[in-house]
């Protein structure tokens, strides 16, 4: 018997349709008890691409106004997929009607906008996630398994990359690019995935050292306040643990290019987006060893399949996607957990905080402390 949980949504574009499609199918898995969205209303100002997605992923209706994928009694969980100026306000809403909450990364624009919708979110009492999709990669879960062993050894190193090419044919400009709208831009929409994964894999940022540059301008001369392309950022994390983050999106030789590496005393992880299920592990004067990351044992291999005689076989970055929409539609449906494996709007809320510190260090030309802040019951 499946479960359907009503799905109300604001964003159309790229991330919306991933949306559409995992919340929308989901429930065709193996994973017991069956549980699926029903997507009742999905909300954009651009009704054509709107109905465009309607029709391939079989919304019930569609609006340009993102009450209607609030205000409905139907509707229990609300996915904010729209630009982070559009975060705050529908997902507050939201929460005062007792919608459980799921938005896309960043949270929001600053960390203070990100602290309000957390406080919010807490107040309601609403389920809450923010779209950290690399914690549902299975070799990155598996990763934080063996770190957690003891596995490498006592913790000493995170680094890690992602490169992009982001930048329009036309050298137009989208909404990413203004500060006003989107907060941080290498920072905030590239970086806030690792730093994430940081913090998931090995402890809390607690200080950072950072550069940034800027060389975009808009041709249109209709954005004026160009966020970040680049960003390099020292930090110092718990337990005596240092990190460096890089992440452009102006970098013209990488379609795609994320990287992440644990050093430990005993040795090292690394995980490459090029090659999304598998985990290299390079132990002490012992050379390099992969892992592919399909077994029986590993997260989510029989998500889809049985796995055994017929072979193991390899994920995609979709696969991802749909790990994170049943984890949340089982957070609402079977009173389950988010956290600590997905991210609670408090991860939202301490990602954007971080930023906000390496932006800061970065205009000052020194290190900055990350400071958090709690809500009070």
């Amino acid at each position: 018997m499946m479960t359907e949980i009503g799905i109300g949504m604001l964003g159309a574009g790229f991330i919306g349709q991933m949306h559409s499609l995992t919340f929308g199918s989901v429930g065709a898995s193996k994973q017991e008890p069956r549980l699926s969205g029903k997507l009742l209303t999905l909300a954009d100002t651009n009704l054509a691409l709107a109905e465009e997605v309607q029709k391939r992923y079989g919304w019930e209706r569609i609006s340009a106004d993102w009450h209607a994928a609030v205000d409905s009694p139907a509707v229990e969980i609300f996915i904010n997929s729209g630009p982070n100026d559009a975060h705050a306000e529908p997902s507050i809403a939201a929460a005062a009607l007792g919608k459980h909450l799921f938005s896309e990364k960043p949270l929001a624009r600053t960390a203070d906008e990100a602290f309000s919708i957390w406080r919010a979110a807490e107040a309601s009492g609403v389920r809450h996630m923010c779209a950290y999709i690399h914690r549902f990669i299975p070799a990155l879960q598996l990763a934080r398994r063996m770190i957690a062993g003891g596995e490498i050894g006592r913790i000493r190193h995170f680094r890690s990359n992602f490169l992009i090419d982001m930048q329009h044919p036309d050298r137009s400009l989208s909404w990413r690019y203004s500060t006003s709208r989107a907060g941080g831009g290498a920072t905030g929409d590239l970086g806030s995935h690792h730093i994430d994964q940081a913090r998931f894999l090995v402890g809390e940022v607690r200080r950072v050292h950072a550069m940034l540059k800027t060389w975009s301008r808009d041709a249109a001369a209709r954005i004026t306040d160009v966020n970040d392309d680049w960003f390099v950022a020292g930090a110092e994390l718990d337990n005596d643990v240092t990190a460096a983050f890089e992440a452009s999106r102006v970098s013209e030789g990488h379609p795609l290019t994320g990287r992440i590496e644990v050093d430990g005393t005993l040795g090292t992880l690394r995980w490459e987006m090029s090659r999304v299920s598998e985990l290299h592990l390079t132990e002490r004067r012992k050379g390099q060893r992969t892992i592919s990351v399909v077994a029986p044992e590993h997260p989510y291999s029989d998500f889809w399949l049985p796995v055994g005689i017929q072979g193991s076989f390899a994920i995609g970055w979709r696969d991802g996607f749909f790990h994170q929409a049943r984890h949340m539609l089982a957070a609402v449906a079977l009173g389950e957990a988010v956290g600590p494996i997905g991210a609670t709007f408090e991860d939202g809320y301490r990602v954007a905080e971080i930023v906000d510190a390496i932006r800061r260090s970065a205009e000052k030309g020194s290190g900055e402390e990350v400071k958090f802040r709690t809500v009070v019951a």
